[in-house]
């Protein structure tokens, strides 16, 4: 056994002085390594002062601890410093506070050593218009804290007493505004802005004045002081409360105008129900038993009830207007029935008596005859007038006369044709027939000549059979 380690002791040596040959090797190739990266050179530029020197490490906080090693001053709160991108190059940027004052208002911002004023607002997203004014100069360089204040170039709108201005200028107060388009504010007037309020750029400055209107409502005018712009807006102000219906004048949109007179009418609109008559029509049944002409009421007629509903307007407690919405008839009318006589009289010896005159009213006469009436009878008439007639129709009317005014009574001139006169109407032609009258009414038309009669229909429908038409009247024996 131990012979046999004897031997094997040589090659153990060699494998031995092999590895350590292995370690020693490494640890210079290491150390050569750890040399080269020591060459790495840094440069840190602070103001006007720069800093160079060799570094292991590009860390920046390493950087910049080796440049304070060297003398640079430690950073503020304010400081920066920033790599130049893929370098070993830094600069530090010394931070000063940049108060700025503009309209009135302080802000309180960040800026840095060496940059001028207009570069310095504009990192702090505030820029400037050629037409601005800013002190210190806008190239002026920054070298401390700093208080810089800027005057804005302002273009102001003033509403003033219905107009519009537009003033430009570059600072300034709302008051010096205001003096500049000349517009005074008295005492009692209104802004809305404080006259001392700085001017700032697309500023709106409304002056609202104080007025005195008359307000006439309920019976009664009264004066009042308002600053509302619209007739609506002033009678809110006022405490006038307006319904729904209510009128007012001037109209609500228009402008309030200083002693301006406002009125307000109430409007209420009622529903009323009223009960009123019915007229009754009248038929008519022919007899034997009276003769032509002659009329016999057989069952008077009973006017009805209706309920109707009227829609009325009353204006200032006065009515206004009235209109029927609805009716119900709650009681229906009795016709009155009328008999009306067929009986043909006995012709008389004629005894020298002339016919009488029934000529002029806008026709033209003749003399004695006979007619086929509608039902076909001869009858004799003594004289017979042509001319114009037209119909009228006032259900429950009465007559000049004081009859009632129904189908048969022919409103006339009685200086032409006498009251009581019975005759026959026909057209000429025969084809509109009136029939059997007698001159009970007068007709205003026919005593101007107009006309030659008016005939009662018991309905305004029946009277479209005549409108106006020329008629023969047959003057009856």
């Amino acid at each position: 056994m131990h012979g046999r380690h004897m031997k094997k002791a040589p090659k153990l040596f060699a494998i031995r002085g092999a590895a350590a040959l292995i370690l020693v090797l490494a640890l210079s190739v290491s150390s050569i390594a750890t040399v080269t990266a020591t060459t790495v050179s840094a440069n840190v530029i602070d103001g006007g002062q720069s800093y160079t020197f060799s570094m292991v490490s590009t860390d920046l906080d390493e950087i910049l601890s080796q440049a304070q090693a060297q003398g640079m001053e430690p950073l503020g709160p304010l400081d920066v410093a920033e790599r130049v991108e893929g370098t070993t190059t830094v600069v530090v940027r010394r931070g000063v506070e940049l108060t700025v004052a503009e309209a009135g208002r302080k802000t309180h911002l960040t800026a840095y050593e060496g940059d001028t004023v207009e570069q310095a607002l504009l990192e702090n997203s505030i820029v400037l218009k050629d037409e601005d004014q800013v002190f210190p100069s806008r190239d002026a360089v920054l070298e401390g804290d700093t208080q810089v204040e800027i005057r804005r170039s302002c273009q102001v709108v003033i509403y003033a007493d219905g107009k519009t201005q537009t003033v430009t200028r570059t600072g300034g107060t709302v008051e010096d505004a205001l003096q500049e388009a000349g517009v005074t504010v008295g005492q009692d007037d209104t802004l809305n802005y404080e006259k001392d309020e700085p001017l700032f750029d697309k500023m709106h400055i409304r002056v609202t004045r104080m007025m005195k209107v008359n307000i006439t409502a309920d019976g009664q005018t009264q004066e009042y002081e308002t600053s509302a712009q619209t007739v609506e807006a002033a009678l809110k102000k006022c405490g006038v409360q307006l319904g729904e219906k209510d009128r007012v004048q001037p109209e609500l949109t228009e402008k309030v105008k200083d002693g301006m007179a406002i009125t307000v009418q109430r409007v209420e609109v009622k529903e009323e129900k009223k009960t009123e008559e019915v007229a009754f029509e009248t038929e008519y049944q022919d007899t034997s038993s009276l003769y032509v002409g002659e009329t016999q009421v057989k069952t008077a007629g009973v006017k009805g009830e209706k309920e109707v509903t009227y829609q009325v307007t009353y204006v200032d407690g006065q009515e206004e207007s009235r209109e029927a919405v609805s009716e119900e008839v709650t009681k229906e009318p009795v016709p009155e029935v009328v008999l009306r006589g067929t009986l043909e009289k006995e012709e008389e010896p004629s005894t020298g008596t002339s016919a009488p005159d029934v000529s002029g009213g806008n026709g033209t006469g003749n003399v004695a005859g006979t007619f086929v009436d509608m039902y076909g009878n001869t009858v004799s008439y003594s004289s017979m007038l042509s001319g114009t007639c037209t119909a009228y129709s006032v259900p429950g009317g009465t007559t000049s006369l004081g009859w009632d005014a129904v189908y048969g009574v022919v409103a006339v001139d009685p200086n032409i044709i006498p009251y009581g006169t019975k005759m026959y109407i026909t057209s000429p032609d025969g084809s509109v027939v009136y029939g059997y009258g007698v001159a009970g009414d007068t007709g205003g038309a026919c005593m101007a000549g107009d006309i030659i009669a008016d005939l009662c229909y018991n309905t305004i429908e029946e009277c479209s059979q005549i409108g106006r038409r020329t008629m023969n009247i047959y003057i009856l024996s």
